[in-house]
């Protein structure tokens, strides 16, 4: 209700700001509109009085200059007309023209020098035979540039006529348009405003301020202001809005015709004012009902945020378990709910632990349920600190609990499994006595055991109770829709750390080759798993496995250190070559990689010259800037460095020039269809062409064929390995090799030059 209320408020406050606002911007625009016509009446009327002044003036003037003969002798009449226009400051200079258009003198042309000839410029003869047949006293015409004033002005004429009422000259005065600073300098004008005076035809009379008087004199005007005037022909003042074409501002302004010329004044001010003066009159007022909204909307958040948190506190006490502390079922459903919702979009897999205690009943039967709700508790303070930040413990009710795993495989699962059945381990200290506690724990992983709450719930329920049936303290997956995969994957790694731990690995050599000797050079070292079961395990069942548990860093390890003895063996019976061992991306990343392969040289005592260590184009691509810095410091040991499956990545050219490579291993897929596909061949030759421009050695793998190994000779590629010259073989059977020192080379190297030569 008082929400409510407030809300009233702020909407009636809204309504009333808005009223005042339309009403007092209303009223700044009449206010406005009536100080402009109150101005430009007294720009007419004062424009009015200085142009019939200057017209009473030249009257007199006429009949003055009547008496002389100035149409033969006009300069006696010069010292006259200057006289006049020192009466009249306004006037620029003074002249008189013959009725046939002839200038006749002109007080701003020296005596004797060449005058204006109107009869030369058709506009300005036209406007003086117009000015002639009226019968006005005066005459005002539009600005002019030149014609003996070299500034803009307009003419003031008055026509002296005769008794039969026929011209006999004309008086002409030249007004500047700086007079018109002169002529409004004391009218009170707003700040910004604009005052002139606009002729009927639309041309701009005189103007104030002026900043170009090219733009606005050549060309009649076209605006608001013209159209108005011209549209209101017997309306002596009016109101008008325009827009200056060359600054996009609004204008608002007032117009008022002049009694005796066909011109109006107008005074103009910007729009903006309007605001800036509404804003000035009206601020108070309008920052008054700011206060009042702001007051009002500050209460009503304030408000609603209590409300807000009083309706959380009641939602989480609803989901809290009393007893422990910890998320209860519902809590538990909609976290559930929550993370497969994150997960389908991630693509992960989530892990939920189903934990009964065993024989419960038992304790709450003998020492009461005082020490079973002890029991619990402890319970939950015990698993608590095994889990990480983002885990999910909660109570489902009775001797239940619910730990959740995001982001968790079946791996890591067993490992998180063992941890929550070590925790039993230790007794509970109770009110009555000491008690030995265990638990049943059923796993279940999203999204191979169920897609929603209730599904993966159920089937750890029943992995746990099937775990209580085992004898309970252990874990057990859920199985039945687990499928073999899985149980297969954990036997993998039961069977593999037995392998480890067994000694069940070896390494077989498989020889590489000098290409253009055709002499062994080198071997390169390649696990195999000899299972006392299984027999020989395939590398693509158990390498994957051990990249992604972890346990290749281990292997890994044994490797470089037996390679490096078997290569020292090889040593000490002179058979000088180096060993070449594959890095995983696992392995490679491993900060203590470098100190590693320091101590292994050091134990072995060989050469780091002896030993070359490939790591794949992709994994140095992982973190370029890392792998840069981890090669340069091998390369400094003094190991050769190789660039496993070149070609098969997404490695940038800057990368690779930046890469202390010493080869550049031609991946197998291209090595295949190098004598039939001319797309591989294309891409050997252009790897070969920029590891020469790199000046690094290549290694072609896959060799199947004499052809191949034909081939890739006179390319120029310099060492190779495949099953056409060996396949991996054990050390005491690559040392036989060795001994028999066999020649892979068929024949000479064919028309190197041009092969190279189409390369390139």
């Amino acid at each position: 209700m008082l929400r409510k209320l407030l809300g009233g408020f702020i909407v009636i406050g809204l309504f009333m700001l808005l009223i005042f606002g339309y009403t007092s911007w209303k009223q700044e625009n009449r206010d406005i509109q009536r100080n402009l016509s109150i101005q430009t009446g007294f720009a007419a009327k004062s424009s009015q009085a200085v142009f019939d002044n200057i017209g009473t003036g030249m009257e007199l003037l006429g009949l003055l200059l009547k008496k002389k003969d100035v149409l033969h002798h006009p300069e006696a009449a010069r010292a006259t007309l200057l006289q006049f226009q020192s009466a009249h400051p306004e006037i620029a200079a003074m002249a008189l023209i013959n009725p046939n258009g002839a200038m006749l003198l002109d007080t701003a042309v020296a005596p004797g020098a060449p005058l204006p000839d109107l009869r030369r410029h058709p506009d300005y003869f036209h406007a003086l035979l117009f000015d002639m047949n009226t019968t006005y006293s005066y005459n005002i015409g539009p600005n002019q540039y030149g014609m003996g004033l070299a500034r803009w002005h307009f003419p003031f004429r008055h026509v002296v006529r005769d008794a039969h009422d026929n011209p006999l000259f004309v008086i002409q005065g030249d007004i500047p348009i700086e007079s018109a600073g002169w002529l409004w300098s004391d009218l009170p004008l707003l700040p910004g405003s604009q005052v002139g005076l606009i002729r009927n035809d639309g041309g701009i009379q005189l103007i104030w301020p002026i900043t170009d008087p090219d733009a606005l004199f050549r060309n009649p005007r076209t605006g608001a202001l013209a159209r108005t005037i011209n549209a209101n022909v017997g309306k002596i003042a009016g109101n008008f809005e325009d827009k200056d074409g060359a600054s996009n501002s609004a204008w608002v302004g007032a117009y008022t015709r002049l009694p005796n010329a066909d011109m109006a004044a107008y005074v103009a001010v910007p729009k903006g004012l309007l605001l800036s003066r509404w804003w000035a009159n009206n601020y108070p007022i309008l920052l008054s009902f700011l206060v009042y909204l702001g007051v009002i909307v500050i209460i009503a958040y304030r408000l609603a945020c209590r409300e807000r948190q009083h309706t959380r506190e009641l939602l989480a006490e609803s989901r809290k378990d009393l007893l422990t502390g910890l998320p209860n079922r519902i809590a538990a459903d909609e976290l559930i709910a929550m993370e497969i919702a994150r997960l389908r979009r991630t693509q992960k897999q989530l892990a939920l632990f189903y934990l009964g205690l065993d024989k419960f009943k038992d304790v709450n039967d003998s020492l009461g349920h005082a020490n079973g709700d002890l029991l619990l508790q402890q319970v939950a303070l015990r698993v608590k600190p095994i889990l990480r930040d983002g885990d999910i413990l909660a109570r489902l009710g009775g001797d239940e609990f619910l730990v959740l795993i995001p982001d968790c495989g079946a791996e890591v699962s067993e490992i998180v499994a063992q941890r929550l059945v070590d925790v039993f381990h230790a007794p509970y200290p109770l009110e009555a006595r000491e008690v030995m506690a265990s638990a049943s724990i059923g796993i279940c992983l999203f999204p191979g055991h169920g897609t929603d709450s209730g599904s993966l719930l159920s089937n750890a329920n029943t992995a746990m109770h099937h775990a209580k049936h085992q004898g309970g303290g252990c874990f057990t997956f859920y199985s039945a829709d687990m499928g073999e995969k899985i149980h297969q994957r954990l036997q993998l790694q039961r069977d593999f750390q037995r392998a480890l731990e067994c000694q069940e690995f070896v390494l077989h050599y498989q020889p590489l080759v000098d290409l253009p000797t055709g002499r062994i050079v080198g071997a390169e070292a390649l696990v195999r798993w000899l299972d006392p079961v299984r027999g020989l395990r395939n590398p693509a069942e158990f390498i994957p496995f051990a990249e992604e548990s972890g346990l290749i860093i281990a292997l890994g390890e044994w490797v470089i250190k037996t390679s490096c003895l078997q290569a020292k063996a090889w040593l000490a019976q002179g058979f000088d070559m180096h060993v070449a061992i594959n890095l995983s991306t696992r392995q490679f990343q491993d900060p203590a990689l470098v100190p590693k392969i320091e101590r292994i040289l050091s134990e072995t005592g060989l050469a780091p010259a002896q030993i070359e260590l490939e790591i794949t184009e992709s994994a140095a691509m992982l973190n370029p800037e890392a792998s840069i810095q981890v090669l340069g410091k091998l390369k400094a040991i003094g190991i050769q460095i190789a660039i496993d499956d070149f070609g098969t990545g997404y490695s940038s050219l800057s990368y690779l020039k930046r890469i202390p490579a010493d080869i550049i291993k031609i991946d197998r897929s291209f090595v295949q269809g190098i004598t039939d596909d001319a797309d591989d061949s294309a891409i050997v030759r252009t790897v070969l062409a920029l590891a020469e421009a790199l000046e690094k050695r290549c290694v072609a793998e896959g060799i199947e064929t004499g052809e191949h190994f034909e081939m890739l000779r006179e390319l120029g590629c310099h060492y190779g390995q495949g099953y056409w010259m060996s396949k991996p073989v054990s050390p005491a059977a690559f040392e036989k090799l060795l001994q028999e020192n066999p020649c892979y080379a068929l024949q000479p190297i064919r028309s190197a030059a041009n092969i190279r030569r189409n390369t390139v």
